[in-house]
């Protein structure tokens, strides 16, 4: 796999991710039932990106605007990983005020990397 190939599939793997953290609550509770999974994935499979993403910044196939907004966004799982236990409940994905702040700010970084990467083809 080539450099660019791989670079365009970790940006549509990141935009992937960054599409179900701004998903409605519903979309969401509807992808945990359907994976049998608990809350805490929506945000494992972030910190999952995250770390490619410095790792990316670090090489420099990633521009520091990127990963810097990708940082806000983690900034606000970090806020949802602070909450109570009662966090984890299916209630809190629509009730949360930490679950809709990280929704906003996945979608407008979503937004924002999807109309500066050019995706292609990944492997």
């Amino acid at each position: 796999m080539t450099d660019d190939r791989k670079l365009a599939g970790f940006h549509q793997w990141s935009l992937a991710v960054l599409d179900l953290l701004s998903a409605t609550a519903d979309r969401q509770v509807a992808y945990l039932r359907e994976s049998a999974v608990g809350a805490d994935e929506l945000l494992l499979q972030f910190d999952d990106v995250l770390h490619v993403a410095r790792a990316r910044a670090a090489d420099g196939s990633l521009a520091h605007e990127d990963l810097q907004l990708l940082l806000e966004v983690g900034d606000k799982v970090e806020r949802v990983n602070a909450g109570p236990d009662s966090i984890w409940s299916e209630d809190a994905l629509s009730a949360a005020v930490e679950w809709e702040d990280l929704r906003v700010t996945a979608g407008g970084a979503r937004t924002t990397l999807e109309g500066s990467w050019t995706l292609g083809p990944a492997d």
